[in-house]
C-alpha cells in the first residue's frame, strides 16, 4: 500500500482486518511460568485469564511479566490473578481501526481484546498491529509527544499534525473522525506541557482543573485552532492561602498558554485564556461568573455563555469541572428566563442566504466574494445548546447533543438526520477549504468559502441546508420566545 494512502486505511479498515484470532488463555491460579510458556508458544504478547465460571476476568501481557514479576522478584509459581490486569479494556470486532488508535491511547494500553458479535472475545488487538496496519504516522506522532523531553521537541507541532491530517481529509473521511483525532492530539499536547510546567512550578498549593472551552470544549477542532481556557481552583481557607494560590496559578497558566502557543495553538484574540486572570479563578469565582450571567444576560454575558459553557476538565482534578457544571444546571433550572435570551442570541447569526435563496457573499475587505462558513455554522451549534441546556445533557459535542436531544424526543427524527447531514456537510466544506488554503495557496488555513469556486451542486446543497437551518431557528423561536 502506498504511503500516501496509510492515513485513510488506518481510519476505513475495521478491527476485525487485523486483529489476532488465535488468543491464549489460562485459568486465575496458573503460575505465572505456565503462563509465560502458553504465550510463548501462541506467539503472543498477551494472555487473557478466565474465572471459575469461564468468563474473561483480567489480562497479563509481556510487560507484566517483566515489570510484575521480574523486576519485584516475585516466583514463578505466583498465580496470574496477582499481577493481571482487570478490567480488561473491549472493543467491537467492527469498530474502525481508528477507534481502537483512540481506546489504546486513552486508555494507555497497548492490548485491547476484541469481541465479536455475541460479545464473547475472540481475538487481541496488540500496539504492533496497529502500527502494522499502515498507522506509523498518526501513531508516532502521538508517541513523540509522549515521549517528548523539552519543550523544543513540540514547537509548531499544530502545523505537523495539519500535514498529516491533509491526505484523510482530502480522501473524504468523516469529519466527526478527523475532529475526534484533533482533539487526541490537542489534549495529548496540553498533558505534555502541564507536566513539563509543573516540574518547573511545582506541585499546585490546592486541587484545581485546567477547562477547555469553545469549539475544543466541544471536541470539534478544525486545522484553525487558537486557546480557549480556564483554570479553575479549589476555594483556599484563609486570605494568605488565597494569594498564595493566585500567585501560583497565574504563573502556572502563563507558561502553559505560552507553550500551547509555541505549539502552534495560537492565543486568542479575544483574551478568553488562563492566562487572563479573571479566567483563573477559584470555584466559588467561576460559580459567581455563572450565577451573574445566567441571571443578567447582557450582550456580553450572553457572549460568554456561549463560549465558556461549552467546557470540559482537560487536565488535573476532573471532580471540579463536574461541581461547575452541577452548578450551571442548577442555576438554569432557577432562572428559565435565560433560555429565552440566549434564544434571541442564538437567532443573532443567520445562514447567509438571501430572500430569494441567493448566497450571500462579503461585498469588499479582504474576502471579498467569500462568506465565514464557521459563522454559517454557527446556528446549529447555537441552537443546538440552547436544546442541551433545557434538557439537562452534560454532553458538549454538537453531534452528540443531537443523538441525546432525538433519543429524548426533544427532536424529531427528521430533524436529526437532517441536523447531522448539514452539519456534516458544512464541515467537510469547511476542512476542504483548509486543505486548499494549505496545499494550494500556501496560506494558513481559514474559513472563507467563495461559492463561485464551488460545483453547482454543492451550492444547491448549501441553499438547501441553510434553508434547513433557519427552520430550525424558527421552530427554536417559536417554543422559547412565542414569536413565529
Amino acid at each position: 500500500m502506498k504511503e500516501s494512502s496509510s492515513l485513510s486505511a488506518f481510519f476505513n479498515q475495521p478491527v476485525s482486518a487485523i486483529f489476532r484470532a488465535n488468543i491464549a488463555t489460562c485459568s486465575m491460579d496458573t503460575p505465572v511460568n505456565q503462563a509465560a510458556q502458553k504465550m510463548s508458544r501462541s506467539n503472543a504478547s498477551a494472555i487473557l485469564v478466565k474465572n471459575d465460571s469461564r468468563q474473561i476476568a483480567g489480562i497479563v501481557t509481556d510487560a507484566d511479566l517483566r515489570t510484575k514479576v521480574l523486576a519485584e522478584n516475585l516466583t514463578s509459581d505466583t498465580p496470574v490473578s496477582e499481577i493481571m490486569s482487570s478490567p480488561v479494556i473491549t472493543i467491537s470486532s467492527d469498530s474502525l481501526i481508528f477507534e481502537a488508535f483512540l481506546t489504546m491511547i486513552g486508555k494507555d494500553k497497548r492490548h485491547l481484546a476484541v469481541c465479536g458479535e455475541s460479545g464473547a472475545v475472540s481475538g487481541i488487538l496488540t500496539e504492533k498491529d496497529l502500527i502494522a496496519a499502515q498507522t506509523k504516522d498518526s501513531y508516532l506522532l502521538l508517541k513523540t509527544i509522549t515521549a517528548a523531553k523539552t519543550m523544543d521537541e513540540l514547537k509548531n507541532f499544530h502545523a505537523r499534525m495539519c500535514r498529516m491530517l491533509l491526505d484523510p481529509i482530502d480522501n473524504g473521511i468523516k469529519p466527526e473522525v478527523i475532529t475526534r483525532l484533533i482533539t487526541t492530539f490537542s489534549d495529548a499536547i496540553l498533558k505534555k506541557i502541564m507536566a513539563f510546567t509543573l516540574e518547573e512550578v511545582g506541585p499546585a498549593p490546592c486541587r484545581f482543573v485546567f477547562l477547555t472551552m469553545g469549539s475544543e470544549g466541544r471536541e470539534e477542532q478544525t486545522l484553525v485552532s487558537d486557546q480557549d481556557n480556564a483554570i479553575v481552583y479549589a476555594d483556599p481557607a484563609s486570605d494568605t492561602e488565597s494569594a498564595a494560590a493566585a500567585a501560583y496559578f497565574s504563573r502556572l497558566a502563563d507558561r502553559v498558554c505560552d507553550r500551547l502557543d509555541m505549539a502552534g495553538y495560537r492565543f486568542c484574540e479575544g483574551n478568553n485564556m488562563a492566562k487572563n486572570p479573571k479566567w483563573c479563578q477559584p470555584l466559588s469565582v467561576w460559580k459567581k461568573y455563572f450565577h451573574t450571567w445566567i441571571r443578567k444576560a447582557k450582550p456580553e454575558d450572553l457572549l460568554y455563555s456561549s463560549i465558556f459553557f461549552d467546557f470540559k476538565g482537560t487536565y488535573g482534578d476532573l471532580t471540579l469541572s463536574s461541581q461547575l457544571k452541577d452548578h450551571l444546571f442548577e442555576s438554569i433550572r432557577g432562572w428559565s428566563g435565560f433560555l429565552r435570551n440566549m434564544t434571541e442570541n442564538a437567532l443573532y447569526f443567520r445562514p447567509p442566504i438571501g430572500l430569494f435563496g441567493k448566497l450571500k457573499k462579503a461585498t469588499d475587505g479582504r474576502h471579498k466574494n467569500a462568506f465565514d462558513i464557521k459563522y454559517a455554522m454557527l446556528p446549529i451549534t447555537d441552537v443546538t445548546r440552547v436544546y442541551a441546556l433545557k434538557n439537562n445533557l452534560y454532553q458538549t459535542n454538537t453531534l452528540k447533543r443531537l443523538f441525546r436531544l432525538y433519543t429524548r424526543h426533544a427532536i424529531t427524527a427528521k430533524e436529526y438526520h437532517n441536523l447531522v447531514q448539514c452539519y456534516d456537510f458544512l464541515m467537510k466544506l469547511r476542512f476542504r477549504r483548509q486543505i486548499t488554503n494549505i496545499m494550494d495557496e500556501g496560506t494558513p488555513p481559514d474559513n472563507f468559502i467563495n461559492p463561485d469556486n464551488l460545483s453547482s451542486l454543492d451550492r444547491h446543497m448549501l441553499k438547501e441546508i441553510f434553508k434547513t437551518i433557519e427552520n430550525f431557528q424558527q421552530k427554536l423561536n417559536m417554543e422559547f420566545t412565542g414569536v413565529v
